[in-house]
Parts: structure tokens; sequence; C-alpha cells
């Protein structure tokens, strides 16, 4: 038992099942299905976490009519095919005293993942326009309705054949059944719409429909959104009605709290929130639905240390924590906390970049700083080394950093130099910017992991070739960044600063500024929302469709959103052509035609980086094995930095 947190660790039970503890890994997809079927990097991806303590894994939302030839993956229960895979998942919980639920669902209007390339058909209880995929969804007649209440049934006996503990269906974030709840989104007249009884007799069917193709200790619940933040989506004040009726009739044993509407922008944003919301903001939402039911209460959202879980259970706000991304970043999360080890812990920063950013580009979820998410299979990144070597690495950035954590953690002995005072690199610039502070995180962890593990770092060190060459290493990792690239142009009688520069406060801008943003990323908005917010007038003007267009769509929305508040003009499709001592000139990128900003005191330019190879051109052929890692390649993020860090370490 924990002794710093005793009420986590506490047991509890959900119809009569018992729950060692209060921790939950969440419904959330991974990308790792096959053929709408658990496959063995979805089975190893769950071993790595269920195996490590937690008291109940619900599997992603799974579909329960079949989907032919769609490329994103998913989990699917509409035929028998589906039963191995879950058995094995069942199995591997039962084995580790874990509950094992599966969340079944249907898209609704917000279907957005093609058959074949054609744009699919939706469904919805009234034909009212969706704002995220931008579908007119057809309405859905009673006959319909019956099918898909028959289709959940069968699903559900699907998964209790399988000897899955439980299935929860998702109520919530403005999917199908969302729909049928809302008043808003359902507008129909029939047995289907209207009245809270009419609006809920969907869902209420089809637990019934569950329950009735399983059996009576056969676990059922709902995850429902608080509200969904979106025009027509649930409010607070229609799911505490929803919850109260599905108490009363006998329909739920949980009720698992969300905040998130996936049929607009700014709900979907809540899906997978980036940092700059608040930790823990399902919580007075749960709270809310707790003091309105007597089944146990669940909730998950931007919950990444064990201290917030304890607090939230002691202070009755909920009765089961979930954690996701908390264990994308680190699947010992449950045993560090349980063995009171939370200094250890590996914390998730909420950058959405490789978790939820893989899996809505279609591949298979993993973590900027622990990319052996989503790579359990690739043994070869876990395993120690045969030959312990003494291995320099040069560059304390990420790349560096995690280079020399796996590396040592193989088993070999590492010098990691630095040439400045700080390690971290252009995590430093990020951490710095209004509301990133949390990017920070990255630092500390590598830094917590490099003592760890015993790492030599010397720091105010500028290393050359022939300081290498005279300790004759093993082997050596190149990871020395790259500086920013100062844009082609003529530029003399221009007040021209990089924003690293402006990030750093080396410079001061004034009252009227242009940011030339090549990168289309996290520097532009950044750099954006910082000046506006000391009060300069900020142009962003962008190389691209849109600002944030190369980063996590969740991470761009609410970015955009903070920037239009702030007053900050956007202008897409431009690139920099040149500037003098008042205007900035710009060229359409489409057209060529001249685009000129007159008044500017200040042009920003945030147009890529350029890597500094030096050294490692320069040990080119003269070392036993050299290895180059990050920017000093080829400057990209901070997710292929550590990636590549990983890798070369793996190699050694």
């Amino acid at each position: 038992m924990s002794k710093m947190f005793p009420n986590l660790f506490s047991p509890t039970e959900i119809r009569g099942k018992r729950l060692k503890n209060r921790l939950f890994l969440a419904a959330h997809g991974t990308g790792l299905a096959e053929d709408g079927k658990v496959g063995g990097a979805g089975y190893e991806y769950y071993k790595a976490r269920v195996t490590r303590g937690i008291g109940l894994l619900i599997t992603e939302a799974t579909q329960v009519v079949p989907t032919p030839g769609q490329k994103y993956a998913q989990l699917n229960v509409s035929s028998d095919t589906c039963i191995p895979g879950l058995k094995s998942i069942a199995d591997l919980c039962h084995e580790n005293d874990c509950l094992y639920f599966v969340q079944l669902f249907h898209p609704g209007r917000g279907n957005g993942h093609s058959m074949d390339g054609s744009r699919p058909m939706s469904i919805a209880p009234s034909e009212l326009p969706e704002e995220r995929y931008h579908n007119m969804p057809r309405t859905m007649t009673v006959p319909m309705i019956r099918d898909l209440v028959t289709e959940f049934g069968k699903g559900a006996a699907r998964a209790h054949r399988a000897g899955v503990d439980g299935v929860e269906i998702l109520a919530g974030m403005g999917y199908l059944f969302a729909e049928f709840l809302s008043p808003r989104a359902n507008i129909r007249t029939d047995a289907y719409g209207g009245s809270l009884e009419g609006r809920t007799r969907f869902l209420r069917e089809t637990l019934a429909a569950m329950r009735a193709s399983t059996s009576e200790d056969f676990i059922l619940g709902v995850r429902i959104s608080g509200e969904e933040s979106s025009v027509d989506g649930i409010e607070l004040e229609d799911t505490l009605e929803i919850c109260r009726l599905l108490e009363h009739e006998g329909l739920v044993d949980f009720v698992n709290v969300c905040v998130a509407g996936a049929q607009s922008l700014n709900g979907s944003s809540l899906i997978v929130p980036p940092m700059s919301v608040e930790t823990g903001y399902t919580l007075p939402y749960a709270q809310a639905v707790k003091e309105v039911v007597s089944v146990p209460v669940l909730t998950c959202g931007r919950i990444n240390q064990p201290q917030d879980a304890e607090r939230a259970i002691t202070s009755g706000q909920t009765d089961v924590v979930g954690v996701v991304r908390a264990l994308i970043a680190d699947p010992e999360f449950v045993e560090k906390s349980r063995e009171d080890r939370p200094d250890d812990i590996r914390a998730c920063i909420a950058c959405n970049q490789a978790c939820i950013g893989h899996r809505l580009t279609g591949y298979g979820i993993s973590c900027i700083q622990y990319p052996e998410t989503g790579r359990e299979t690739q043994r070869e990144l876990f395993r120690s080394a045969t030959v312990k070597k003494a291995v320099t690495i040069v560059g304390g950035g990420p790349a560096g950093m995690k280079a020399a954590v796996v590396a040592a953690r193989r088993g070999h002995r590492i010098t990691l130099f630095e040439k400045s005072g700080r390690l971290g690199g252009q995590a430093l610039l990020a951490q710095a910017l209004p509301g990133r502070a949390e990017f920070g995180g990255l630092i500390s962890n590598l830094e917590h992991e490099l003592e760890r593990h015993g790492v030599a770092v010397k720091k105010n060190t500028q290393v050359t070739a022939e300081m290498v060459l005279a300790t004759n290493p093993d082997a050596v990792v190149v990871a020395t960044g790259a500086v920013p690239r100062m844009p082609s142009g003529e530029f003399e009688e221009a007040n021209c600063v990089s924003a690293w520069d402006v990030i750093n406060g080396r410079v001061k801008v004034g009252a009227r500024v242009v940011i030339a943003d090549w990168r289309c990323d996290w520097i532009g908005l950044g750099v954006a929302e910082k000046l506006a917010s000391e009060g300069s007038v900020v142009t962003l003007c962008v190389n691209g469709e849109m600002a944030g267009q190369t980063i996590q769509r969740y991470v761009r929305y609410r970015w955009i959103g903070r920037l239009h508040d702030l007053g900050v003009d956007v202008v897409p499709y431009v690139r920099l052509f040149g500037a003098d001592s008042d205007t900035v000139y710009m060229q359409h990128i489409m057209t060529g035609e001249p685009v000129m900003f007159e008044g500017v005191d200040t042009l920003v330019y945030a147009t890529g980086h350029t890597a500094v190879a030096d050294l490692f051109t320069d040990l080119d052929g003269k070392v036993n094995a050299l290895y180059a890692a990050g920017d000093c390649m080829s400057p990209r993020t901070a997710e292929e930095a550590i990636l590549e860090g990983l890798k070369v370490a793996s190699e050694i």
C-alpha cells in the first residue's frame, strides 16, 4: 500500500467486481488495431501498462458495424473474428488482477473516415450540419435506429463471450448517442426526440439490449460529456438529467465523465487537450454528476500526477481516476506511484505531438519524450548491451540527452558535453513562451533520468574534434543541434531580429511587428502571442495555408483562438521577400504578386534553422563508431531528435 497515496491505492467495486486501485487507462485510439482486431502491436502496448499496475483497462472506441476498407485503424466487434483478440486482452488483464471494459460507439454525423477514398455517408438523429468534417447527415429512420440497437447488443455479447468484464457506451463527445441526447442536435418529433424520455430512448434501448445479450454480472456504463463546448452539444444540465434517469431505471453501473465535443473545432480540442488547458479540467463536472447518482463515477482529463489523482479521490470529486497520456509518457506511472516514487515519473507535458498527433494522421501513437511507446514489439530498443562501452555524446539538447539516458540504461559509460550552462537546447525556448512552461517538463524529466542512470554531464564545454580524439572513446554521438537561418533578401536598413532573440529577451521590438513564419509551427504562434500580450500590434505572415499548419490540430485550434482574442492579424500564403526601415515586402506564394506591410518597426523572422554539423564532419572516419541525432542531421522537431537519440543509443 502506498503511504503517499492511500486513497488512490484503495480498492473499490463496480457491480460487485473489485478494482484493486482507483486508476484506469481510459479509452483512446491507439492506431494499432489490425483489420479491426487486436494485433501483436496493440497487445504489447496494453501489456506494458496492464502488467504495471492499473486497476481497469478500457480499450478504444470500437465500431459495431462493418468498416471494410477503412484505413483509419479502429477496433471492431461486428463479427466473431474479434473474439480471439479481445480474449487475449481479457486474459492479460485477469492474470494481472485488472478489470477490462470495451468501449462501443458509433460516430454518427462525425464520420470522417473513408472506406475507399470517397466521402462516406453519415447518419444522425436529425439533418443538421456538423462543423468539424462538414458533413450533412442523413436522418435516421426508426428501423435504422432499431437495427443499431441490435448491433450494439451483438457487440456486447461478443465482448462477453471473450471474457470481457463490461462495456462502456460512448454517449458523449458529440458522437451518435450524444446527438440523440442533445435537445439542440436532436429536433425529431417522433418517439426518439422531444422530451428527455424521447431523447434518451435510443441509449436506454441499447443498454437494455446489452443487458439482455450478456449476463447479470456483466458491467454496463456510459461515457458522457459534462458539456461538449459546441453550439448544439450537451450541456451540464442535460447531462445531470440524463444520468439521473439512467440510474433510476437501473441501466448503468457507472458513469464516466468527459468534457469534449467532436462535432466542432472548439469541442474537439478538448478531446485530448493541450497544455493550455488546465489540469483536471473535467473534475468539476464529475463532481456534479457524482452529486446526483450513487453508482461509481469515473473521469479522465489532464491528470498527469499521482498527487492530483489522490486529491481528486480524497475530495470526493470522483471515485476512479483515468490516465491516458500519463501512461503513454510513462508506462510505469502506476507502479512508481504505488512505490511512492512520484519524482521518478516521466510526466506528460500535453504537447500532443506524437500521441493524438500520430493518431489523427493515421499512425500508431507514441510519445515525443518516450518514443518506446507504440514500439514495444521492437525488442532492440529495450535490450541491454552485451559489451559495455565508453561513449561520448556532444550536445545537451533533447537528442543528446535521450541518447545518453538510453545508452546508460543499456549499461554503457556515458559522458555528455554541453557548450552552454544549461541542458535542453531548443526546448528552453519553447518553455519560455506564454502558456508553454509545461514543455520544460521534457528537460526536467530527461535531467532526472540522466542523474538516475549515472551519466556524467559536463556543461560550459565547447567540444572540438581534437578533444574527442584525445580520449579515444568507443563511440561518439554528435547532437549539436541547429541555429536560426537568416532569410535571403535585402534587409540592410530593417530592424530585423530572429525569433530566438525575441524569446530569449535579447532584443527589443517596436510598436508594430511583422513576423515572417516559414515554419508554420509553435515558434510563429508563440512569438505572436508573446509580443501581442506585451502590447505590440502584430501581423503574423505565414508561408503556408494557416498559422500552426505543421502542429497538432487541437493545439493549433486553441492557439488560434488565443491570437484572435489578442487581435493578431494572420496573413497566410505569403513568403518573405525583403524589408527596409519601415516596410516589409512579402510575395503571395500562389500568384507571385507583392504584398507589402508599411509602418513596421520590427521584422521577426522564423525562417527555419541551419544544422550545426561541423563536428560530425571533422570526426567522420576518425573514430571507432560515429553517430548523429537530431537537428545536426536535419532541423526538425523535438520528436525526431528524441527518437533518433533512442535509435542511435540502441545501436551502440
